[in-house]
């Protein structure tokens, strides 16, 4: 699921390239379900902007065209990007050596070399190679596995296009996520933490989902015809690499997308932030000055570094629910979870901060809009409000004493 906002900026049209190639348009105020137990369902209330829903091959397919499309760029397939090159006595990017099908190495001579080979291993080596030091890293290891299939499109309770079921407290360790793609279609994902596997077999599978928080997942697909064999994959770690922090970064390269940071794929932001740094590096070069990469890494890799710290926030925080995450916490971690909690509650009942809630889950919006403060006197109230609650609560069940 991507919002176009940022890819319409570089390839004007491209939202309705996306439906005509079968991807389905999603009002995110209206269309989504998200399920989190000990919390209302949010409203539904259609917003002025759309997002789309369809699988990887497909925006990557669109994506390809519409680069094909623009006469100064020429798509090399069948080549191999082995490493990135410097002149012997430059200590710059000046170009890659692939190797073609053929197994013979050739070296293209670049300008820039923008690295998005998604882990960043090319930029690592490259640094190694001429004898940089590489970037400090933020590291959360959470070991998520998943087991995802297609089917063909099924009803969906209420008319949701979406559903998200999510684990909400730390004795929950399964999810799943309902996606519709081309081809009539939907996509399912179960996912699970530390110990809970997502199985691959067709009845286990349908078991897994059964023992969701909720039985949205499992009554939409128990009799759903599957397309598609169930195919697992597996997330270890969260990882950002601090580029911007290197001051003799070399000239002619530049990291971009998942090179510099990869995000949990729960939260699906790793493709709107790479959309986001792309539309920021084509902005830099169309305004620099006579020699745009003089300055282009250091401004590039400040500016991204910008860029992932919201996203980042949103997914972290979360995912330091589980006693099992290994990384840096910080130190008002339960303070953070119980304003996220509460704020989770009060868009449940109030369709302004739904909406605001959505629009910065989407990127469309800074989040320090919630630290205004008539946000964060709502959010006391309701943490106040669901404290005296629980105490009233073990009031009552205490046991009477004569």
């Amino acid at each position: 699921m991507i919002y176009k906002h940022a890819l319409e900026n570089l390839f004007p049209g491209f939202g309705k390239e996306l439906i005509r190639a079968g991807a389905e348009p999603i009002d995110p105020g209206f269309d989504m379900l998200a399920e989190v137990p000990g919390q209302d369902i949010w409203p539904r209330n259609k917003f002025n902007w759309l997002t789309y829903s369809m699988s990887r091959p497909l925006i990557e397919r669109t994506l390809r065209r519409q680069v094909e499309c623009m006469g100064n760029i020429k798509v090399r397939g069948e080549s191999r990007v082995l490493k990135i090159v410097s002149d012997s006595n430059l200590q710059a990017a000046t170009g890659i050596q692939c190797q073609l099908v053929d197994g013979s190495l050739e070296i293209i001579k670049s300008d820039l070399t923008v690295d998005a080979s998604g882990n960043g291993s090319l930029t690592l080596d490259f640094l190694k190679s001429i004898g940089r030091r590489p970037p400090e890293e933020t590291r959360i290891r959470l070991t998520i596995r998943y087991a995802s299939a297609f089917f063909e499109r099924f009803p969906i309770w209420n008319d949701y296009k979406i559903v998200f079921t999510l684990p909400g407290a730390p004795e929950n360790r399964r999810s799943g996520i309902i996606l519709p793609t081309e081809n009539n279609s939907h996509h399912v994902l179960l996912a699970g933490r530390v110990r809970e596997i997502p199985p691959t077999g067709v009845d286990e599978f349908l078991s897994y989902a059964r023992e969701l928080p909720t039985l949205t997942i499992y009554t939409a697909i128990k009799n759903a015809k599957r397309l598609t064999d169930i195919t697992p994959f597996s997330f270890p770690e969260s990882r950002w690499r601090h580029f911007a922090q290197l001051s003799d970064f070399p000239r002619g390269l530049l990291p971009i997308g998942d090179a510099i940071c990869r995000f949990n794929p729960v939260y699906a932001q790793g493709m709107s932030v790479a959309s986001q740094q792309a539309n920021m590096l084509f902005h830099l070069l169309q305004t620099s000055d006579r020699d745009p990469l003089a300055t282009l890494a250091k401004t590039f890799l400040t500016k991204a570094e910008a860029l992932i710290a919201d996203p980042w926030a949103m997914s972290a925080i979360p995912d330091f629910i589980y006693p099992e995450t290994i990384g840096q916490r910080p130190p008002d971690l339960e303070d953070r979870l119980n304003f996220q909690r509460a704020l989770g509650r009060l868009a449940a009942r109030d369709t302004e901060i739904h909406k605001l809630l959505v629009e910065i889950r989407h990127l469309l919006k800074p989040l320090s809009l919630l630290d205004s403060p008539s946000i964060v006197r709502r959010v006391k109230e309701e943490i106040s409000r669901a404290s005296q609650g629980q105490n009233r609560s073990k009031e009552s069940s205490a046991p009477s004493r004569i």
